[in-house]
């Protein structure tokens, strides 16, 4: 049964709130500062890069349109299953990430001290019952979540404003230009979401080049804002929190209302969950792809599961959390699903043309 196509603003939706829970979650790290003005000016190479490494995925969207107008489609070969399988594990470690990031967020900030592993299971098993929704639900759920995490978090931030201290904001590119391109590209390597666009292709409708776009910007400047207020309200001390985006919104207050974090922190929730659907949802797919006799439900049971054993394995080790959290991993992953396997998925297209022409039946 193929599912009903989601339009292009719909899916794009889905994309920034999975890559908004990466700032909102960002974890201090003594490879990279954020207490340095120029954090704000970051997203620029953000928008950058994505545009560059995106270029062999646009060349299969132009394949991909080119191939609908001519009446083909692509056969299931053992090339393309085995992409599914390295697609499946990037997100599997990219699901994982995210729910080890989550565990420590909730365990040293929300309940400090509290046995938070059960909770976090509670929180898988959750997603896994969402992302048998399929993606047309995810998208529209972020369609909502959107407009309400754009409107707390600009709330959230005119509430700091008193908080904002212009001696914060040190010199521009005081560690000089290079250290600027590094903790950018750092940065970018986050957005393993750009994997994910060729992965939906028969499924969205619309104009994706302008969405894309409007993806990136909205991002970008969600990023800057969140930075400038966090460096703003912080300072120097941004890099000694090991959640700064937290505690810069643990500041906030508005009239009466003087936890203002607590609803900042459920449309957190939000997003980390969206995010860590939307990934079980790729991973069920990709490797029900390759192995079409195992069932969906099964697989994604067997995802949950599996992720539900290594939280165990993680949680509370800090050691087993930064290996999680290693940034050469974390690029590997990046640079794989964003540019290594489209441009492997171009060439074979290209040299092989495994195409098949599509019946009137269908």
């Amino acid at each position: 049964m193929v599912e009903k196509k989601v339009s292009a603003p719909q899916f794009f939706s889905l994309l920034f709130l999975s890559l908004l829970s990466t700032i909102f979650m960002y974890v201090s790290s003594t490879e990279v500062t954020i207490a340095e003005t120029e954090t704000v000016l970051r997203p620029l190479v953000f928008i950058l890069i994505s545009v560059l490494v995106s270029i062999p995925s646009y060349f299969i969207f132009k394949e991909y349109k080119k191939g609908e107008s001519d009446g083909v489609r692509v056969e299931k070969r053992l090339f393309f299953k085995v992409m599914a399988l390295i697609y499946a594990l990037v997100y599997f470690i990219g699901s994982l990430r995210s729910v080890a990031r989550f565990d420590l967020f909730a365990s040293s900030e929300l309940f400090p001290g509290s046995e938070m592993t059960f909770f976090i299971i509670g929180i898988i098993v959750a997603c896994g019952l969402l992302s048998s929704l399929g993606l047309g639900a995810l998208c529209r759920g972020g369609v909502v979540f959107s407009f309400l995490v754009v409107a707390v978090t600009g709330f959230v931030m005119v509430s700091l404003k008193d908080e904002i201290n212009i001696l914060n904001f040190t010199p521009l590119f005081r560690e000089g230009i290079g250290n600027f391109f590094f903790d950018s590209l750092l940065l970018s390597v986050q957005a393993t979401e750009l994997g994910t666009i060729i992965l939906f292709l028969p499924e969205i409708k619309g104009n994706m080049k302008k969405h894309f776009f409007g993806w990136l910007i909205l991002s970008a400047i969600s990023f800057s804002a969140i930075f400038f207020f966090v460096i703003g309200s912080l300072g120097p001390f941004a890099d000694t929190q090991l959640f700064p985006t937290y505690s810069s919104v643990t500041l906030a207050d508005f009239g009466l209302l003087k936890r203002i974090d607590a609803l900042e922190t459920s449309i957190w929730i939000f997003c980390v969950v969206e995010k860590i659907s939307f990934y079980i949802l790729i991973v069920t797919r990709c490797i029900h792809y390759a192995f079409e006799k195992l069932p969906s439900k099964y697989v994604r049971i067997g995802i949950c599961v599996i992720l539900s054993c290594i939280l165990v394995f993680i949680s509370g080790n800090v050691k087993h959390f930064a290996f999680m959290s290693d940034m050469r991993i974390v690029s590997v992953l990046y640079a794989l699903v964003a540019f290594l396997l489209p441009v492997a998925v171009l060439i074979y297209l290209k040299k092989v043309k495994p195409y098949e022409k599509v019946s009137e039946n269908n």
